[in-house]
Order: C-alpha cells, then structure tokens, then sequence
C-alpha cells in the first residue's frame, strides 16, 4: 500500500452490503491504495468524518493482524443479526472493530459530540 483515499460518499453509492446501513463507513484495499469511505455529504460532517477514522483504524489493525478485506466482506454479506456486524463475538474483524469503536467514540467526545453512537 502506498496511498489512502478517505472520503465521503452518499450512502447509495457504498458497496454492498454497506449501501444498506445508514450511516456507515466501508475500507477496501484498490490496487496499492486503501480506500476510506464514509456515507455522507461530505468530511466537513463531524459524524462522517468519525465513521471515516473508525474505518480507518478498522483496517490498519486487519491488516496488520491478518484479517483479510474478503473476511470482513464474506461476514458482513451474510450477517442476520442485530446491530453492527463487527459487534457480533463470531466476527473475525471483532477485536479490530471495537478498538475502532473506542477510538471514534473518544474522538465524538473530544469534538463535544455528547450522545454519539453506541457500543454493546
């Protein structure tokens, strides 16, 4: 990898399954660049740009860790549960997402951002 993209993009034009869930961020390695995406207008939105950072730091630990993007896409296709899927204990990115959590949610803090998000 020699390059990150982060940007913001409307929710319709995520991958799948990520077009589905409101709000959500998605990374994806594109040759030699990681691609960041967070669904919204634009990074200038506190919210897109802390689900932006979350996926940010998602993939920097999955990759570092041996979690594969096709892993992450594979569970996330086929996940039925409630909630998000990296919450879910049989992910195989749950460890990596949560820290992700950790960070954005004390990042929304900092920005005075009371009330943001939630974590299970």
């Amino acid at each position: 990898m020699n390059r990150i993209v982060i940007e913001a993009v409307p929710q319709g034009s995520m991958r799948p399954p990520y077009d589905k869930i409101e709000g959500g961020g998605d990374w994806l390695l594109d040759g030699a660049t990681l691609v960041i995406r967070g669904s919204g207008d634009n990074l200038d939105d506190p919210e897109t740009l802390l689900v932006a950072i979350h996926e940010l730091i998602e993939a920097t630990l999955c990759r570092a860790r041996g979690v594969t993007q096709q892993a992450v896409d594979a569970f996330d296709a086929a996940y039925e549960g409630d909630g998000e899927p990296g919450d879910d204990p049989a992910s195989p990115y749950r460890r990596e997402h949560r820290f992700a959590m950790i960070v954005e949610m004390m990042l929304a803090h900092e920005l005075g951002l009371d009330g943001y998000g939630e974590m299970r």
